[in-house]
């Protein structure tokens, strides 16, 4: 039975891309396909707060003081907080501080919806999406904080399409977008990823790295698989919609073993995981 929720109209949808070490499309369906972006659309705010760092704007040594609680961007509904299902069990407290690199860590290996929230403070929904345009994404957006749902009952979503995601993935890796430290910060975020799908298929000492995110009916991932810069280099980004969570990463899973098994040796002399 498809599943239906304020994210999925129970039209049930499977899209993917991946691309090649210089970005060329090796396998695809229904990429342009657009989907609520659920917790994949942090990457991007990962992506904008690195611009930050590397202008001189953000330091990743700065203090971020945490928070659960914040401001609905529909006026008059006032603030709201997180269930708990979303609240980041691991965070310090409310009221204390951590730094702006452990909240961008949170943000990305755990998908901390307070995390997340605390950065757009300092960087801006505006400064997210000059990093989409930059990256070239067609139907990306992030128009809210997370779990607005004022604002989401309003309208105001996030979403991309798997190809959006694989570009998005692209342009942090590359090397040329962001100074070399922030790159490596970057990679070592995404390295440190909790919640793996794609990964889960992949051979031992594998270089890997991801973003997954999932609501009711949405379950997407986008990886990174192989040293970037090599010929074993390769971005997956699956997406689906209308799905169990089981199933949806099941589906993920499937994808990722086809397009693997057809690629280069993707292991490497190292890795971030065991």
């Amino acid at each position: 039975m498809s599943i239906q929720s304020p994210y999925a109209d129970g039209a049930s949808s499977i899209s993917f891309v991946a691309l090649d070490w210089n970005g060329s499309v090796i396998a695809s369906h229904n990429p342009d396909e657009p989907y609520y972006a659920a917790s994949t659309i942090k990457l991007a705010v990962l992506l904008a707060a690195m611009r930050l760092v590397d202008t001189h704007k953000l330091d990743l040594t700065q203090l971020v003081t945490v928070r659960n609680t914040f401001p609905s961007r529909i006026p008059g509904a006032g603030n709201f907080t997180f269930d708990l299902v979303e609240q980041d069990n691991g965070m310090s407290e409310a009221g204390t501080d951590i730094t702006l690199a452990q909240a961008l860590g949170r943000m990305i290996y755990v998908s901390s919806n307070a995390a997340t929230n605390m950065v757009i403070d300092l960087v801006g929904l505006d400064a997210v999406t000059e990093e989409l345009q930059h990256c070239g994404t067609q139907y990306a957006k992030m128009e809210r904080l997370i779990s607005d749902h004022v604002a989401r009952d309003q309208g105001f979503t996030h979403e991309a399409s798997a190809h959006d995601l694989a570009i998005i993935m692209q342009h942090a890796l590359a090397g040329t977008d962001y100074s070399a430290s922030s790159t490596a910060f970057i990679r070592e975020v995404l390295g440190q990823q909790e919640f793996p799908v794609i990964a889960t298929q992949l051979p031992a000492h594998t270089v890997w790295g991801s973003k997954s995110g999932w609501v009711d009916g949405i379950h997407h991932d986008v990886a990174y698989i192989g040293e970037p810069g090599t010929e074993s280099h390769l971005i997956l980004a699956v997406c689906t919609r209308g799905f169990s969570h089981e199933q949806g990463a099941n589906a993920i899973s499937a994808v990722a073993s086809s397009v693997i098994q057809f690629r280069p040796d993707t292991s490497a002399r190292s890795s971030t995981k065991p």
